[in-house]
């Protein structure tokens, strides 16, 4: 899924304002590892569906990128693709 963001970003040394969600590329247990690494740096955080934090965690895994690169970007794009990866979470 191919996300237009607002601004355009330097990720990577290359400037885009797109990125794309590959869901594809998830697995159960690739989920869960995600879940657990979420959890110990969030000291235990049962709340996962609906929260962003974890939402740019999954976000930067299926897009190739760093979480620092998710939460780098502006309210209004952050808060559209943390939306999209916990509409998917959720379907």
């Amino acid at each position: 899924m191919e996300i237009k963001l607002e601004k355009t970003y330097d990720i990577n040394g290359e400037m885009t304002d797109t990125i794309e969600l590959d869901f594809d590329k998830l697995t159960g247990r690739q989920l869960i590892q995600l879940e657990k690494e979420f959890k110990k740096e969030n000291k235990g955080e049962l709340i996962l569906v609906a929260n962003n934090a974890f939402a740019a965690k999954v976000a930067a895994f299926c897009a190739g990128l760093r979480e620092d690169d998710i939460l780098d970007f502006s309210g209004k794009d952050f808060t559209t693709v943390t939306t999209e990866v916990t509409v998917f979470l959720n379907s």
